[in-house]
């Protein structure tokens, strides 16, 4: 019989690992694997650690690279939009980082707003020059629809009409040849003459209502001292008018001067021995002074004839002429 070996009661055991080195082998493998995946995927580029800068770490779908090693972006532009969240820089501008080495322009990309409409600057008064223009006194005026082309005073009114003086009557006619009254002439001169200043005082005339619509055009006649009334209280406003009268009540009205003989102005008139005396200075100042009624007989004043509308718009017409307001015919 073969005696067997009789077994060690303490034999060799292997000694256990503590639990601080348990943990240390762990981290270092863990270290050690993390570190080899992750340089196996990676196109391997230095860091530049002396610039200061952050690059940007999140995912790009374009490029599949992650990272600070994976961007394809040269080292001298990086985009910094997550530094200028972080610190508030404005990312409207591009500026330099300041850094130990030369600056490296940073390139930021951010939305553009597009603006359609242009701000409009202020220029004060003082800068802008007056600009004045002259205008026909009324630009929407009646069109008379019964002047003939040949007739004598055509000019005068249609001139007339582009101001504004003349009434077309609530008819679309201006009755040329119809005898004026004294109201209707007074509403002529106060559309003719609307800047004249007053020379005289307000006459309060019985026969002139309240409700008379030339009221305020025969007060302005006399103010500006172109007509007067028969009488301090009569007017006369339906009274028609003698040709003689248009002509002194111009006179009148321009302060035109008395010639030093009104004989020898009037003398080549045949008819002016008609009108009355106190008129003849009046006339004598209206006719020197180019004031006459050029119908088809120019040679004749007709002075007691009564007077047309068409002969008060020829002697209107021929004081704006004067005055330069108009120019004349040719």
């Amino acid at each position: 019989m073969t005696n067997s070996p009789t077994p060690n009661p303490n034999p060799n055991r292997r000694r256990r690992l503590t639990a601080d080195e348990l943990i240390a082998i762990g981290v270092a493998l863990a270290g050690i694997g993390t570190v080899f995946f992750w340089g196996i995927g990676q196109k391997y580029r230095p860091i530049d650690l002396f610039q200061g800068g952050t690059a940007s770490v999140s995912n790009s779908k374009d490029t599949g690279k992650i990272g600070l090693l994976g961007e394809d972006a040269a080292p001298e532009q990086r985009t910094i939009a997550s530094v200028a969240t972080k610190d508030k820089i404005d990312t409207t501008t591009t500026a330099p980082i300041t850094s130990p080495v030369p600056p490296i322009a940073t390139t930021v990309e951010t939305p553009v707003t597009e603006t359609t409409t242009a701000p409009v600057a202020t220029v004060p008064a003082a800068v802008v020059p007056a600009i004045v223009a002259t205008a026909p006194i009324v630009a929407t005026a009646p069109v008379f629809t019964d002047i003939p082309k040949q007739f004598w005073g055509e000019t005068y009114i249609t001139e007339l009409r582009k101001r504004g003086v003349l009434d077309d009557f609530g008819t679309g006619k201006f009755d040329p040849t119809k005898e004026i009254t004294r109201g209707e002439y007074a509403k002529m001169l106060d559309r003719a003459f609307p800047d004249k200043p007053v020379t005289a005082a307000t006459t309060s005339f019985k026969d002139i209502p309240k409700d008379y619509p030339r009221k305020e055009a025969v007060d302005k006649s006399v103010q500006l001292g172109f007509m007067s009334g028969y009488s301090p209280t009569k007017f006369a406003p339906n009274q028609v008018i003698p040709r003689y009268q248009l002509q002194i009540s111009l006179a009148k009205g321009l302060n035109l001067p008395i010639p030093s003989s009104s004989d020898t102005v009037l003398k080549k008139y045949p008819d002016a021995d008609n009108m009355p005396k106190y008129a003849r200075g009046k006339m004598a100042a209206a006719v020197e002074s180019g004031l006459v009624i050029k119908d088809k007989t120019t040679d004749l004043l007709k002075p007691v004839q009564n007077a047309t509308r068409a002969d008060a718009a020829a002697l209107i017409y021929e004081v704006l002429v004067k005055e330069g307001k108009i120019k004349p015919a040719q």
